[in-house]
């Protein structure tokens, strides 16, 4: 889970709460040739721990998926809280094309949205859609997926409210 958030020196911060995900994610990225490498930490979704308008994007690829539905409101809130004014948050999830619904996944219960909702999810929690994409894989036609790409709207009194 993101965010990848530069500090001052460009240095960028992963965070993820699966411990068993922060190990092969630091591995996978000390593979990366780069000077910039993420430094991994434990957190949560609800609460970063990061100060309010910190990071200038955020990337949430499948991270939510594990959510029900009652409680993305407020991970959508959180995200926003963190993301400077016009920030960007791209997210990723698994599509429906009729309703929110529950499936089996090998972890724990994951949930498809359709795009059109989780969409309205985005607006009220104050973002603004930029791009969408759908994609059915002929690999596992029991799954289809969707990104979405928003920035943060003005940080007035109502926005996002």
């Amino acid at each position: 889970m993101a965010p990848l958030r530069a500090d001052e020196s460009g240095q960028l911060d992963a965070v993820d709460r699966p411990v068993a995900m922060l190990v092969p994610a630091g591995r996978q990225s000390a593979r990366v040739h780069s000077a910039a490498h993420p430094r991994f930490r434990l957190g949560s979704m609800t609460d970063l721990g990061l100060p309010d308008h910190s990071v200038a994007g955020i990337l949430s690829w499948f991270s939510t998926i594990h959510l029900p539905p009652p409680e993305l409101d407020g991970v959508l809130a959180e995200f926003r809280r963190l993301l400077v004014p016009s920030g960007r948050l791209v997210i990723g999830f698994f599509d429906s094309d009729d309703e929110v619904a529950a499936f089996d996944h090998k972890v724990c219960t994951a949930y498809r949205w359709p795009v059109d909702e989780f969409s309205a999810r985005l607006t009220r929690a104050g973002f603004t859609e930029r791009e969408r994409s759908r994609q059915q894989s002929p690999e596992r036609p029991d799954r289809a997926y969707a990104a979405i790409a928003a920035t943060k709207e003005g940080d007035s009194p109502t926005a996002g409210r």
